[in-house]
């Protein structure tokens, strides 16, 4: 009897899957750990005539960063897949990265649904311990985000260009304070975020444009906001030399979603008074304004690719430069940022494959001038070596 219900089971399992024979699917995932030592300092001063006050600290951190991660990936034979990616970390639960699915409908079309970076400035200097991937000082990143998207692959495999439709209403809401009782005014813009970007190959070269375009619209009558941005991307590598840059520049990016928005005060993108990544606001004869934020952002990696009995890697010296300011009348606030470092990842594949190390030093520094909150001048530099291991 028992043998009986056993053959029935196995049956009823194998049936039930048999359609999974058919898809390929893999697992896999990474854990990074940060060993380093910072040393930060921060010097404030409110007005001109004000003292300057100074604070100095030096620190060793060991840390799981939020990018560690677990995925899975999953493909049909009729061309249809899933990628799903879950961060976590020492500061943070589970965290969604990526979750779309994908249907390559042609040789030429591919139309995706779900969570995952958009087509707009894609490239990321190598930056790993602090400041991940160069955001905030040089690296325009657009951040992941839920988007409808359909690329358009090149024939010869010389590139392809893609349009994503995301939600315009992602950003922070406007911090009014004075046009309503209600602290935060809903985003409540009709018009989608339309990202475009490509990517080009001729000989040894890719280049990689991108543009997107929104509208920030908000209750209570405030002016519509518009917030827009280019990209433009290089990659490239003579025998073991290699090179990768990205500039990009644009209009209140704190009026959408972008992970990359900082300020040395609120490192925030959430638009108050005065102190804005995004739109600014000001009084002007006794009416309210908005003032347009401008944003330039640019980062170069040079690198070199090396290769031992037992070791394979690469040295990166990088540097980049973030921007923005907001100028009129009353209101001259802006903030710089800059880093320059090198990162130094290697694996030993023959020896150890999945186990990486990466050696690095980095500086940064954050310059703010603002006419409401003051100046400020933030420094940090950190040396140590990221434990990577990836299955």
């Amino acid at each position: 009897m028992f043998v009986s219900k056993l053959k029935l089971f196995s049956a009823a399992l194998l049936l039930s899957t048999t359609p999974l024979l058919y898809a390929k699917s893999t697992i896999g995932g990474i854990i990074f750990t940060n060993t380093y030592i910072s040393d930060t300092s921060l010097e404030t001063q409110d007005d001109p005539t004000a003292v300057r006050n100074k604070h100095q600290v030096s620190k060793f951190n060991v840390k799981v960063p939020n990018n560690s991660r677990l995925r899975v990936r999953w493909d049909n034979e009729d061309k249809v897949g899933m990628y799903l990616e879950v961060g976590y970390g020492a500061d943070s639960n589970l965290k969604v990265r990526h979750a779309y699915g994908k249907w390559d409908s042609s040789t030429q079309w591919q139309i995706l649904s779900g969570i995952t970076s958009t087509p707009f400035a894609p490239l990321n200097p190598q930056v790993a311990m602090v400041h991940n991937s160069g955001d905030g000082f040089g690296n325009a990143n657009p951040s992941r985000q839920s988007q409808l998207r359909f690329t358009y692959k090149f024939l010869n495999k010389q590139g392809a260009i893609a349009f994503a439709l995301l939600d315009p209403n992602a950003g922070e809401t406007y911090d009014d304070g004075e046009t309503t009782s209600n602290d935060q005014l809903q985003n409540s813009g009709a018009f989608p975020r339309l990202d475009i970007g490509g990517v080009y190959k001729a000989f040894n070269v890719q280049i990689f444009p991108g543009v997107f375009y929104s509208k920030a619209k908000f209750e209570a009558g405030l002016d519509e906001v518009t917030v827009y941005g280019g990209s433009f991307g290089l990659r490239t590598a003579v025998g073991p030399f290699t090179l990768s840059t990205e500039i990009s520049q644009g209009l209140n990016w704190g009026n959408t979603k972008m992970s990359d928005v900082k300020s040395i005060h609120n490192n925030t993108t959430t638009p108050i008074a005065y102190v804005s990544n995004s739109r600014t606001a000001a009084v002007y004869n006794g009416t309210r304004e908005l003032i347009d934020n401008n944003i330039q952002k640019a980062w170069i990696d040079l690198g070199y690719r090396f290769a031992g009995d037992t070791l394979k890697g690469s040295v990166h010296i990088i540097a980049g430069m973030d921007k923005t300011d907001a100028k009129k009348d009353l209101v001259e606030q802006s903030y710089e940022n800059s880093m320059v470092g090198i990162s130094i990842p290697y694996d030993l594949p023959w020896i150890a494959r999945g186990f990486r190390i990466r050696p690095e030093l980095f500086h940064f520094k954050e310059v703010q001038e603002d006419s409401e909150r003051g100046d400020a001048n933030r420094e940090e530099t950190i040396a140590g070596v990221q434990v990577q291991f990836t299955f």
